[in-house]
């Protein structure tokens, strides 16, 4: 006797995104946001204004480049790669100016997103495109409303999820 699997149900962005983890705001300060980043164990972390309507993307990646912007570390330019992970007290100094900076210095403008009621195959290919570790969810009104992560693309891929 053969095994029938019950239809497997195809998923949404909507069905598939988590909340989105905290609300960072261009005017915040670096490091408030890093630490938010931090906390929520993302990648990514999207940038609202006040009405919630996304407006961009602080990404760790973009963090790391800081590290070695020519115009940041000056006539100290040609140090080594990533140099504030050196530690040091010149390397300090460096920090503290990158810590002071606003979000929306940093952040990346008009980031890719998806729309809540998407099909995941759509996101994955705008993840793929912008080498996305993070896509937001927005709705008709490009507010905020969610997260998608490479993470939860790859579960539900993996469960047979997506169609």
């Amino acid at each position: 006797m053969s095994e029938t699997s019950e239809p497997v149900t195809c998923v949404t962005v909507g069905e598939l995104m988590t909340p989105p983890p905290v609300a960072i705001h261009p005017g915040d300060g670096l490091r408030d946001a890093v630490g938010a980043l931090i906390g929520a164990d993302l990648v990514a972390l999207p940038v609202t204004d006040d009405s919630g309507r996304l407006v961009g993307l602080l990404d760790e990646e973009d963090l790391l480049v800081l590290a070695e912007d020519p115009q940041l570390v000056e006539q100290e330019a040609e140090t080594a790669r990533f140099w504030p992970l050196a530690g040091g007290r010149r390397e300090a100094k460096h920090l503290q100016v990158i810590q002071a900076k606003r979000v929306s210095e940093v952040m990346r403008h008009r980031p890719p997103a998806v729309h809540i009621s998407a099909r995941c195959e759509h996101a994955a290919e705008v993840m793929a495109d912008h080498h996305a570790g993070v896509l937001p969810v927005v709705d008709d009104e490009g507010h905020l409303v969610g997260v998608l992560t490479r993470q939860g693309l790859l579960e539900a891929w993996w469960a047979g999820r997506l169609c």
